[in-house]
């Protein structure tokens, strides 16, 4: 889907530069926590689905070659609930 919003207000939104967001869209730089309810909100997005993708992403990248990746996620759940 594409939207024709300036860069300008793209950037604004998220708090950062343009030059800043023509290298997240050329794919130099990623997009940052803190600019998720921004980018929900220009582009009616869930917000909760929008961080889990992003921390599944940022997850998966991180760690997602470790050995005990999983069993360590289970440990975490175990001891958050």
């Amino acid at each position: 889907m594409k939207h024709q919003l300036p860069l300008r207000t793209v950037a604004d939104k998220l708090g950062i530069d343009v030059s800043m967001l023509s290298k997240i869209e050329h794919g130099e730089r990623v997009v940052q926590a803190h600019m998720l309810s921004g980018i929900a909100e220009l582009f009616n997005l869930n917000y909760r689905e929008l961080q889990i993708q992003f921390l599944n992403v940022k997850m998966e990248a991180e760690f997602g070659q470790e050995p005990f990746f999983i069993e360590s996620l289970e440990y975490y759940l175990k001891r958050t609930r």
